[in-house]
């Protein structure tokens, strides 16, 4: 079967950063990307972390794709139905502690595909978030990007899960945001 659901576009004028934590060090960001869904084409805004660490097979100043942010400890009840359904469904004990950034979907198998890196998802959505990924790494070591003062886990949260319909877009930006990693969750 063929995926209908795929990035076709990344806005780089669109990158916007924050510092979210300095020890360990990590950056939040979220970048505009045109994604195509059976209804059609799309402007969706992602959530991506960089961190300085290379833990669990991590590649030094990468960007990877998050979820969200937890922001308080415990089960997940802060996010929509729906990622809270997966988070839980992707996550060690089904919880985690405030600050975690949201990543357990994208890490979900074994990579049984030696070429692969992990944290962009086993399914058939890794290269396109691998892609997008480096192309933020790119834009951030040349310092081009909005730097945010003042996003923080609930903001990025609220940003990702809005019920805005964006300009020439015909659905929500939480609708597409979760049809976008229901895809991915069904994929790994």
């Amino acid at each position: 079967m063929t995926n209908s659901i795929q990035i076709l576009k990344i806005y780089p004028e669109s990158f916007k950063a924050n510092l979210y934590s300095n020890d360990p060090f990590r950056m939040i960001g979220l970048i505009d990307v045109s994604i195509e869904y059976k209804y059609g084409i799309e402007r969706v805004i992602l959530p991506y972390y960089r961190s300085s660490g290379t833990n669990n097979g991590k590649v030094k100043g990468l960007w990877y794709p998050i979820a969200g942010i937890k922001t308080r400890a415990g089960k997940f009840v802060e996010f929509t139905e729906y990622l809270n359904f997966v988070l839980t469904n992707t996550t060690k004990r089904g919880e985690a502690k405030k600050g975690w950034l949201a990543k357990s979907l994208f890490f979900l198998n074994k990579y049984k595909d030696n070429f692969k890196i992990r944290g962009f998802s086993d399914g058939i959505h890794h290269e396109m978030l691998l892609e997008t990924g480096e192309f933020l790494r790119n834009l951030y070591e040349e310092d081009r990007f909005y730097k945010m003062h003042s996003l923080n886990a609930r903001q990025l949260n609220l940003i990702v899960t809005s019920k805005e319909i964006y300009q020439n877009n015909r659905h929500s930006q939480r609708e597409n945001f979760e049809k976008f990693i229901e895809d991915i969750f069904n994929g790994n």
